[in-house]
Parts: structure tokens; C-alpha cells; sequence
């Protein structure tokens, strides 16, 4: 086993007495900056990292290692990488900059949002208005080319594009001869419009559209130009070849297939055109909603483009063959250009009951790419997929059957692959009112011969040949010691196009599930796995670099996310960003995932966060926070900023409260009875302990956390103070209630997703009153402080009002801020400051013995 490391440690070289740590407060805002992008060479020896502040939109900050080259640069943003990562470019506003990744010199360039850089091309263009202006990163010359509508590169690095003049179209090649000089070769001269150009394999051919008028309306054909003849060649695809009632999409226009034996494109239905008619204005406006229509008129203004059509096509030149792979149904998926096999998923037939069902069902259509067989292969299907892009198999798991089944589509027999394993692959922790979707999968082997899944803890792989077992690849170590693994694909990112080879070396993450630690190991095929490293951080692994380092993100809660360069061994090398070395001068606290058991007697779990200098004989302070399950950020950094919806545990801790997040577990039909149960047993157990001071405790929560406090507050005295943002009160009014932002009615929330009621009005009504904390608001004798907005688009500001109302009504203390025209989230600087200084008055009042506020009185 390695030697594990401990950020706390590896970080930090000194250790500050905590006299000379301060308490965060507002005054700190501006000081934290938040990482937005970060882009790393592949040797690790150049960086980018973009980043904000709370009142800084964008900075960037660049590093070339072995130069010692160090620049930051305010409002610079988007930076990218181009010819072979010798260069990149970065915008500042809408002025473009290049960066020398040798020397480091940086140079201005034009201005433009709009510009073209190849990872192969030394050549950079952008584009001011319809001019065209192009350089080499290694020349100081800039020349222009007029009314340029398109440029894209060859792979040799040229650059290639089409110009107008005179109502005549050009294609020019553009090549960057150093030493401030360019040649400009002009390849073809026609009356032709030309669409987007696809350039063919080592740059020998070009495809696209040639057409008579500019949109592409008449006259489309699909023509080769051959470079080394210097010629247009036909390839027998006009309009005469499309399916019936079609027309080629001029403007996405032609390419080529990876393996460039054929032609992609769209082509779009037919569009009568309307005839004129003039219109007056309407001596009135009215909607008609009916009661068969799929989408009620709220929707239509949000979702026009809803069934919008994807009509895809590819063309064989070798046999004069179109095939039409999509017929507009739905989502058209195909994982790579040689897949033999494309699939199109429909919802349409099912939208009408989208209202009140989550998910929904689809109709799975698979088409044949050589032949154009176009099946109905699922109808109503429910459940999750996984495409293979190196074999002829679709693998989906259905919700009904609880398994991975494998369908092979030039046969279309299927088989169930999971049934065989010892343990379920659906998600155990899974508590909505909808099915259970699978733990997960890690695609194809190498080999082909093995699907790879994920039970609680395991990686299992599943084998196509019926003959064979499934083997536990990580041999049962995951569940023996209750840690979850996944595996890492180390190119970047978790999709894996060349499989998963085990008989290499495999990377996987972890998370012991005993202390929330995260962790990688390493297995060696036929071993079980080997600890890495582990810790109480938060990891998130990046890329691979060079043959044997690694790039991996690292923070807890009392140091903020930074980019290390780590060994093969994940030992720590060098750290590639420190944006903020001041929080070693403040106070964060520490974090502790405890258990203890409920009034049922069921083992419940959750997240203390204490004060640095934390004395167990004292008694704090305590806000209790959730939402659902919270345990999974036990060592997420929170930046110390004002709150946009929730409490800032480290604000309120570095001021000397106790925070305390449950993890919040439902029985359906009952989401109110499920978090009380959980949030006083909790509770109690810390006062129980010596953690809070039973006098002084409050509790906050915003939306669906929102509701669950003012739920809590109508069922118990235990807290001294409740603070309760954008809650629904009633969801007897708030099931027909309308989400704003979409325009869908909330039913669905209640049978079938986050409000967990798993019926109807009618079929539950005691369930939905029951729940409701309208109906008890007689019952509560807890403060409350309340922020609902009347631009909320989740939560009808109704909601508010009707809790607000209620309590005014009995008499009851109770506070709302509605800041006008605001949304659910806060959206502004002022009113995220405003609305944490009410939450910090408010609770300081009342639990640390403040002065109260006049907003109060």
C-alpha cells in the first residue's frame, strides 16, 4: 500500500497560529477567485488558467514551466491551443492575443470574435466583417482576403477558403511560406454558390455543394474537386437522388465519413411557401388551451424547436447509393462515422403525458448504414443505453427487467447479460417515484468480448459468448471494504473509444464509503485493486501526461480546487495553479462525516463542519442545512462569497457556528414524515453529544430544502430559528402550479420525481394535504424568515405568499423578502450581498446574541 498524503499536509509548509487567522466575512468577497477553465499542455509544461472573482468576470493566468514565463492578464478568457500546441490564442473582450509557447511573447493580433485556428496550422484568420485577415504566429505580416464567407484547413496546415467577387465565387488556398511571406492559390473560379467544404483524406479531394442561387435552392448537386488535377468531378448525388419531398440543407452542406468511402449530409422537408396575406391588428389577444393537445401554449413559447426535424443522409459514390439514416422522429444517434448502425429515439408519441411523467418513454428505431433497413427495434422503451462504436451490439438496461441486455442488431437476438451476478446493478439508494436506474457501465473491452458494469462497489465485466462467466474485475474488494469504484479513463473524461484492455493496467477512483475519503487505485489484470493515494479530498482527475504523470484536481473544505502534476504513483510533483494562497490567513473549519440512528432505529448519515479551534467541552451554536443527500461534498471548498440560494457553511463556521448537513433518505409518499424523522434524530444526537447548544439552534433550506423546513417547522420546537427560501406551502395548489421558466405545470414533480407523493391529487389527497405545510401552520412557534421573488421560475411566488399569509394570519413572527423581478437563484451582485446580510443579522440574533436588526422591529 502507498504511503497516503494529506492536502493539509502536502499543502501547507507552515502552520499559523490560530490568533493570527481571521473570521471571514463580506469584506472577503473579492479575494477568492473561482477557477472557470483550465487548459494544460500535454507535457503539463504550459498552462492556462482562466478564473473570476466575485467582482472580477475573468482573468487569465498563463505559465510556461521550464521558461519560468509567468503572465496574468485581466479579462482574458477562452484561451486554446493551436498548431501542435507550439502557440495558443486567448481573447481579451473581442481583441485576440497569441502566446509563444518556446518564448512567451505575446502579440495582439486584430479584432474579432470570430476566427480559425487548426491544431495542425501555424496560420491564425478572424474575421472583421467580411474581411478576412490571416497571419503565422511566427511572422509579424497580416494580409486580407475580401467577402470570405468560409475557411477551414488542410491537414498539411494551409488554409483553404472561398471568396466573392463580382457575383463570382473563389477557392483559394492560402499557404504561410515564413519569413513574412504567403502564397495564395486560387483553385477554382464558378458562378456557382458554394456550401461548407469537407476535405478528404491527406488533403487530395474536396467535397461540398455547388448551387445556382446562395440558399441553395435550386441546382444542388454534391461535386469532388481533385487538388492534384485541379479539376471538379461529379459524383452522381443531385436533388433527382433525394427521398421524396426533400431538399438538400445547402448551409450544413458535405462530408466526408472518417473513413472517407462516403458523403454525409442533411437534407430538410419541403416548405410550402405561405402565401402573403396582410395582418392587422387584432382588437384582442386570447390563448386557447385544450385538453388533447401535447403541448399546452405555456410550453409552445419555451420549446418551439421541440420536434425539430433531423432528416440525416449518406451517400456510397462506389455504388451510387443514398441511404437515409433519420426520418425526423427524434434524437438521431450514430457513435462513429464506420458504425454500421444508427439510432433515432422518439418521445413524441408519448408528450402528451409529459405533464406528469419522468421520465418518458421512446420509441428506439435502428437503421442499417449500408442498407438502409430502418426497424422499430423497442416500442415504449424505458430504461438507459450504451452504444458500442467497434461491434454491431446495442446494450440497454430496462427498467422492467432490472438488466443489462445485449441486442445484436444484424440478428436482433437479445440476451440478458446481468442477471447472472450475485448483486443488483440498479441503484439501491434510488428513493423517487420512477424506476431505478443502473449503477452504471465502462463501455467495451479492448477485445470486444466483455461489456464492463458497476454494481454498488464493483466492476463487473459481462461476456458476449454465452459460454462464459462474468468476472468481478476488481474481485470483490470494493464490497469486502465498502468502497465504490469507477474506472478512469486516462486519455481525459469518462468515454472510452478504444475500450477498456484488461490485460493492462487499469486506473480507477474511489470513495470509501466508511469516511467519505476519495482515492485512486491501480489493478493489475488478475490482481485485486492497489491503493494509490487516499485522503479526505475531493480528487478529480484530468488527463494523462507524457508517459507516466498524471493531472489531477484536488481540494477539501478549507482549500479551494488547484491542479497538481502527480506520478504514476500519484505522489505529488508540482502544483500547476494557487490562485488562493490567503486562505491560509482565515478561519474554515474542519468536516466530519458521522452517523447515528433514527427513531426507526435505521443507521443515518451526514456532514458536521466544526470550527478550527473546535473544543468538544463547549457548546456551539448549530444551523442545520440539506437538501437531499449531502455527504457526497464532504470535502467540496466553498468559496466565501454571499449566497445566491443556501447557506455558506464556511461562513457560518468561521464565525464560530456548528453546521450540520443530513443526508436525506424518503419513503415515497411521505417526503415531510422522511426528513423529520432524519432532521431531529440528528439533531438530537449532536445535542445529545455536547455539540449544540439546544437553545440556540436554527435551520435553513431553499427550495425543495425550502419546503422541507417550513414542513418541519409546523411538526417541531427544536429550533430556535427557521429560515425557509423559495418553499412550496401547499401542494395541493402547487401540483397544478406552472414552472415559470418552462412553462410545465408541476405535476410531475409529485408523482413522479423530486416531491416523491408518487400519485395524483385524487389518488393521494390525504398524502398531498399531510404534506402540506399550509394545513399545520397553526401548529408552529418557530420564528421564520422567508425570500421568495416574485420572478421566481420554479416555485410560483404564489407559494410564498401563501406561507407568508398563513402565518401573518395566526399571528405567527414571520419575515419574506420578495426583491422584485429576482428569480429562484439570486441573479445580482447586490441583492446576493443584501439577502446574506438578512441571513447573518438573523441568525446572529438569534443565536449568537446580537443586537437585533431594525429590518426586524
Amino acid at each position: 500500500m502507498k504511503k497516503l498524503f494529506f492536502l493539509t499536509i502536502a499543502v501547507l509548509s507552515f502552520v499559523f497560529a490560530e490568533a493570527q487567522k481571521r473570521a471571514l466575512d463580506e469584506s472577503v468577497y473579492d479575494s477568492w477567485k473561482t477557477i472557470k477553465s483550465f487548459l494544460v499542455s500535454d507535457d503539463a509544461n504550459i498552462t492556462f488558467t482562466e478564473y473570476e472573482s466575485f467582482s472580477e468576470k475573468s482573468t487569465l493566468d498563463i505559465k510556461i514551466r521550464n521558461i519560468s514565463f509567468a503572465s496574468t492578464v485581466k479579462g482574458g478568457k477562452d484561451a486554446k491551443f493551436f498548431n501542435g500546441q507550439k502557440a495558443a490564442l486567448y481573447l481579451v473582450k473581442d481583441t485576440l492575443f497569441t502566446v509563444n509557447a518556446a518564448t512567451g511573447e505575446t502579440k495582439r493580433v486584430g479584432v474579432s470574435k470570430k476566427y480559425e485556428i487548426s491544431d495542425d496550422s501555424p496560420l491564425i484568420a478572424w474575421y472583421e466583417g467580411k474581411i478576412l485577415y490571416y497571419t503565422d504566429i511566427s511572422t509579424a505580416r497580416i494580409d486580407s482576403v475580401v467577402n470570405v464567407s468560409y475557411t477551414t484547413y488542410f491537414p498539411s496546415g494551409e488554409m483553404l477558403l472561398i471568396s466573392s467577387s463580382n457575383n463570382m465565387r473563389a477557392l483559394l488556398r492560402i499557404f504561410s511560406q515564413g519569413k513574412n511571406r504567403f502564397k495564395i492559390d486560387t483553385l477554382l473560379i464558378t458562378e456557382k454558390h458554394l456550401s461548407e467544404i469537407s476535405v478528404g483524406r491527406n488533403g487530395e479531394n474536396l467535397i461540398f455543394f455547388q448551387a445556382d442561387d446562395s440558399l441553395g435552392k435550386t441546382g444542388v448537386k454534391a461535386v469532388l474537386y481533385d487538388l492534384k488535377r485541379k479539376r471538379l468531378n461529379e459524383t452522381g448525388l443531385d436533388e433527382k437522388k433525394l427521398p421524396s419531398g426533400t431538399v438538400f440543407n445547402f448551409k450544413k452542406g458535405i462530408q466526408f465519413s472518417k473513413s472517407f468511402d462516403y458523403y454525409k449530409f442533411e437534407v430538410n422537408p419541403v416548405k410550402e411557401e405561405a402565401a402573403e396575406v396582410k395582418k392587422e391588428k387584432p382588437a384582442y389577444e386570447y390563448e386557447l388551451w385544450r385538453w388533447n393537445d401535447t403541448l399546452l401554449p405555456s410550453q409552445r413559447r419555451t420549446r418551439e424547436s421541440v420536434f425539430a426535424n433531423q432528416l440525416k443522409c449518406l451517400y456510397s459514390p462506389s455504388v451510387g447509393k443514398l441511404v437515409q439514416l433519420s426520418y425526423g422522429k427524434g434524437v438521431f444517434l450514430m457513435p462513429d462515422d464506420n458504425s454500421n448502425f444508427g439510432f433515432e429515439l422518439d418521445n413524441k408519441p408519448y408528450m402528451y403525458t409529459d405533464l406528469w411523467e419522468d421520465p418518458l418513454p421512446r420509441d428506439f428505431y435502428f437503421v442499417n448504414r449500408k442498407t438502409g433497413e430502418y426497424k422499430l427495434l423497442f416500442e415504449a422503451f424505458m430504461g438507459s443505453f450504451a452504444i458500442s462504436n467497434t461491434t454491431d451490439n446495442l446494450f440497454t438496461y430496462e427498467y422492467d427487467k432490472e438488466a443489462w441486455i445485449v441486442t445484436n442488431l444484424n440478428t436482433l437476438e437479445k440476451r440478458d447479460i446481468s442477471s447472472v451476478l450475485p448483486y443488483p446493478i440498479k441503484n439501491l439508494s434510488f428513493d423517487k417515484p420512477q424506476p431505478a436506474s443502473p449503477y452504471g457501465q465502462a463501455g467495451m473491452t479492448a477485445d470486444n468480448r466483455y461489456f464492463l458494469v458497476y454494481d454498488e462497489f464493483d466492476v463487473w465485466a459481462l461476456p458476449l459468448d454465452s459460454s462464459k462467466n462474468a468476472v468481478c474485475i476488481t474481485g470483490g474488494y470494493g464490497r469486502e471494504n465498502n468502497i465504490r469504484f469507477k474506472v478512469i479513463n486516462i486519455s481525459g473524461g469518462r468515454t472510452r473509444e478504444e475500450g477498456v484492455d484488461l490485460k493492462k493496467e487499469i486506473l480507477l477512483e474511489s470513495v470509501n464509503y466508511n469516511n467519505m475519503y476519495s482515492g485512486f487505485y491501480t489493478l493489475q489484470p488478475g490482481k485485486k485493486p492497489e491503493l494509490l493515494t487516499e485522503g479526505p479530498q475531493k480528487f478529480k482527475f484530468v488527463k494523462r501526461s507524457g508517459r507516466s504523470n498524471y493531472i489531477i484536481q484536488i481540494e477539501n473544505f478549507s482549500q479551494a480546487p488547484d491542479y497538481w502534476l502527480v506520478g504514476s504513483d500519484f505522489t505529488l510533483k508540482e502544483r500547476l495553479t494557487d490562485l488562493n494562497e490567503q486562505t491560509k490567513d482565515y478561519k474554515f473549519g474542519k468536516t466530519e462525516y458521522i452517523t447515528w440512528s433514527d427513531y426507526r432505529g435505521a443507521k443515518q448519515t451526514g456532514i458536521l463542519y466544526t470550527p478550527e479551534d473546535y473544543d468538544s467541552a463547549k457548546k456551539y451554536p448549530m444551523i442545520v442545512y440539506f437538501y437531499e443527500t449531502m455527504s457526497q461534498d464532504i470535502f467540496m471548498f466553498y468559496p466565501p462569497a454571499p449566497t445566491t440560494s443556501t447557506i455558506n457553511p464556511a461562513m457560518f463556521v468561521s464565525r464560530g457556528y456548528v453546521v450540520f448537513m443530513p443526508d436525506i433518505r424518503y419513503e415515497i409518499g411521505w417526503p415531510g414524515q422522511s426528513c423529520l424523522n432524519i432532521v431531529e434524530s440528528g439533531t438530537k444526537n449532536l445535542i445529545d453529544k455536547g455539540v449544540a447548544d439546544p437553545e440556540r439552534i436554527g435551520v435553513q433550506g431553499h427550495s425543495w430544502g425550502g419546503y422541507q423546513v417550513a414542513y418541519l417547522i409546523t411538526k417541531t420546537d427544536i429550533f430556535k430559528c427557521a429560515c425557509s427560501e423559495t418553499a412550496v406551502a401547499n401542494m395541493t395548489s402547487a401540483y397544478t402550479g406552472l414552472r415559470a421558466g418552462a412553462g410545465k405545470p408541476r405535476m410531475f414533480m409529485y408523482e413522479s420525481s423530486q416531491s416523491r407523493i408518487g400519485g395524483t391529487l385524487w389518488d393521494r389527497q390525504q398524502n398531498y394535504i399531510q404534506n402540506s405545510p399550509i394545513f399545520f401552520l397553526d401548529k408552529v412557534t418557530t420564528p421564520l424568515l422567508s425570500r421568495h421573488s416574485d420572478g421566481d421560475e420554479a416555485v410560483p411566488y404564489s407559494q410564498g405568499l401563501e406561507l407568508f399569509l398563513g402565518l401573518k394570519r395566526l399571528g405567527k413572527e414571520v419575515w419574506m423578502f420578495n426583491y422584485k423581478g429576482d428569480g429562484h437563484n439570486i441573479k445580482k451582485r447586490d441583492i446576493a450581498v443584501d439577502w446574506s446580510r438578512r441571513m447573518d443579522e438573523y441568525f446572529d440574533y438569534y443565536l449568537m446574541g446580537a443586537k437585533r436588526p431594525v429590518w426586524m422591529n
